[in-house]
């Protein structure tokens, strides 16, 4: 899925509204969806930094399902070499548009 980073950010925002007001997240996490990113591998519209606390899930906050965000999760959400490299990664293999 290719959108512009301004497309991806509402897409953020729009998921947050729906979680904010929903009693369950609605993402695709199903065997068939598990399967093709498997097979075909990621297409994440998004890089997100989070933070390791259980309590803080990523695809549930912005409401998507398996492969649609590429997530780095570290402690108190630093960005040191390394999640700065996995974003980098991020941004080149997966081809975010800017």
């Amino acid at each position: 899925m290719e959108l512009s980073w301004q497309e991806a950010l509402q897409k953020l925002k729009d998921g947050n509204e729906k979680y904010l007001n929903a009693y369950r997240n609605c993402g695709d996490i199903s065997p068939e969806k598990r399967r093709e990113t498997f097979v075909n591998g990621q297409k994440s519209y998004a890089a997100v930094v989070a933070c390791s606390d259980s309590r803080v899930i990523p695809e549930s906050i912005f409401f998507v399902g398996i492969g649609e965000l590429f997530t780095v999760r570290v402690a108190g959400n630093t960005a040191d070499g390394s999640v700065l490299g996995s974003l980098e990664y991020a941004v080149s293999h997966l081809k975010f548009r800017s």
